[in-house]
């Protein structure tokens, strides 16, 4: 094979075939952003974590809004109270937020219907004793009026005179 058959308008290539090779590279170099260019070493590494931090202050912001609708706390109030995990079980802790915890050491922390339905939700893949898990459960959640959080089976058997505890 010939060298000169390779080259553009040589004999082995077609002409047009390159020309439009050539118009669709140029239609995809132009639907490409600066943010989807190619990134490597340090620039890479920016753009994951500026991605990662970005994702971050979005959950934040979405817990902030559930916070604030469950407890109807202002944004100044949340942001404040800077609800992480071990913050939100000091409060319930010190009493600064109505609850109580279902299990030892602090675990399965009750302060909300929602967190009634977590927590009994929870309880099987937790090593702590179930029965009184569920007692726990129950006691919390009828103290605070937070029994539409349980499943509907479990108000049943409450409703016929049952404890509520699955057998």
């Amino acid at each position: 094979m010939n060298l000169t058959s390779t080259l553009p308008g040589g004999p082995g290539i077609n002409a047009e075939r390159l020309e439009v090779n050539n118009k669709n590279r140029a239609k995809r170099a132009a639907q490409v952003t600066g943010r989807d260019e190619y990134a490597d070493g340090p620039a890479a590494m920016k753009e994951i974590f500026e991605r990662k931090r970005n994702r971050g202050q979005e959950f934040q912001e979405a817990k902030m809004a559930d916070y604030r609708e469950r407890f109807a706390l202002t944004f100044d109030e949340c942001v404040s109270m800077n609800f992480a995990d071990a913050e939100y079980r000091r409060k319930i802790a010190d009493g600064e937020m109505k609850g109580a915890f279902a299990g030892e050491n602090k675990s399965f922390p009750i302060a909300s219907v929602e967190d009634v339905h977590n927590a009994w939700m929870s309880v099987g893949r937790s090593k702590q004793n179930q029965d009184k898990l569920y007692r726990n459960i129950l006691r919390i959640a009828k103290r605070y009026n937070w029994t539409a959080g349980l499943p509907k089976a479990v108000l049943k058997r409450i409703k016929k005179g049952e404890s509520g505890v699955p057998e």
